[in-house]
């Protein structure tokens, strides 16, 4: 749904505390943020890391990585751009996917906050391998998506505005392929597929297996219109 107010930016980051005090790896922790932004999860892990542990936060916009690197000190944090293409987030040349410049099996912890929900397939999968391949085995992954589950029933999302998000119910219909996908869709009314992309929850598990990542738990959310985490879903992944 997006942060639009003060108050949800640290809501975000209370709940997601939370969440990734309950997955903290042992020490050193080594912590992976992709799609930092301007630090919403730097934030809500800083009172867990001490000097031994590290923080590296990536992003594709320059601006955020500025603004990290200008307002966060700490000599174990980091701040790095990376180059990539997206239709709604990017103007750079379109490429294709590029593996992050990280080291195999160099971190215990990564996050991502609204960032596969803005995937097209080939990316949402290539990124997921990248996961995997970054991540030491033992390792967890908190990551957002739209995940077109058994609870997710457009049939029944009406006008109304939902119950557990301040927006119509049927803004969050996924009705239209993205690109040539088979299986990614976006709702209608986005100007690109990346607005926002949800995946089918079978194409989900597959992709999950092909990573090398297993699923620890799985957090429907709120935009299903029902009592929720957060309002996307959120998965705890494990290296193998």
């Amino acid at each position: 749904m997006g942060t639009t107010t003060y108050g949800e930016w640290c809501y975000t980051i209370g709940i997601f505390q939370s969440l990734i005090f309950q997955h903290l790896p042992s020490r050193p922790v080594r912590m992976l943020d992709v799609g930092c932004g301007v630090g919403r999860l730097y934030l809500a892990a800083k009172s867990y890391l001490q000097p031994e542990d590290s923080y590296l936060g990536i992003d594709i916009n320059k601006d955020f990585i500025n603004i990290c690197n200008d307002s966060y000190y700490e000599r174990n944090v980091n701040f790095l751009y990376t180059e990539a293409s997206n239709g709604y987030y990017s103007k750079a040349v379109d490429q294709g996917p590029r593996a992050w410049n990280i080291e195999d099996n160099s971190h215990n912890l990564v996050t991502a906050l609204s960032v596969w929900t803005h995937l097209r397939e080939e990316d949402w999968r290539f990124y997921l391998n990248e996961v995997g391949r970054v991540l030491q085995p033992g390792g967890r992954a908190i990551i957002s998506f739209f995940i077109l589950d058994d609870l997710y029933r457009p049939d029944q999302k009406t006008s109304a505005i939902s119950r557990y998000y301040p927006q119509p119910e049927n803004k969050w219909i996924f009705d239209t392929s993205a690109y040539d996908s088979n299986y990614w869709k976006y709702p209608g009314w986005a100007s690109v597929p990346e607005v926002a992309t949800g995946v089918p929850y079978d194409v989900f598990l597959e992709a999950v297996r092909d990573s090398g990542l297993i699923i620890r738990d799985y957090l429907p959310g709120q935009w299903k219109d029902q009592p929720g985490f957060f309002f996307q879903d959120v998965v705890v992944f494990e290296a193998q």
